[in-house]
């Protein structure tokens, strides 16, 4: 598997990475990535098609550097990426600039009732909301318990 630097790179440039960094990054809330049988019952779920978790590992740690086209597509439907994600790079850079902001507001519980009244907020009240935010977080990370919580 591709290492720990290049797994959490989003500009990460070869296939495999690539691959790993959807694993890595595209799951639901609440949860851990999926596991390699997972997304070989999602692509039969979704395409039809029948992948080896096998099939997937070797493209995930770039022992398979040349996949057939309809592995790279079953592979894309799952993940919600359009297949060129994997070859091009004018594509795949806002592409995982999104998914990454996706990440975030998944990961970070808020909604999008929440997300809709921020955006409906004036300039000046978004920024006011941005400033309580960054204090907040500041104030957090002074607090010895947090720190300890953490990872």
């Amino acid at each position: 598997m591709p290492d720990e630097t290049t797994r959490d790179d989003p500009a990460a440039k070869t296939l495999a990475d690539k691959v790993d960094w959807l694993f890595q990054t595209v799951h639901p809330a609440g949860r851990g990535p999926y596991s390699l049988a997972e997304v070989a019952a999602k692509i039969e779920e979704i395409t039809g098609e029948k992948v080896s978790h096998t099939a997937l590992w070797k493209l995930r740690t770039g022992r398979n550097a040349n996949p057939t086209k309809r592995l790279i597509e079953a592979v894309a439907r799952v993940f919600g990426v359009p297949p060129a994600f994997f070859f091009d790079d004018q594509q795949s850079e806002p592409l995982k600039d999104q998914i990454e902001l996706l990440t975030l507001l998944r990961d970070s519980g808020v909604d999008q009732a929440q997300l809709r009244a921020f955006a409906a907020l004036t300039p000046d009240g978004r920024q006011a909301i941005a400033d309580l935010i960054a204090a907040t977080a500041r104030a957090e990370e002074q607090k010895p318990s947090r720190r300890a919580d953490r990872p």
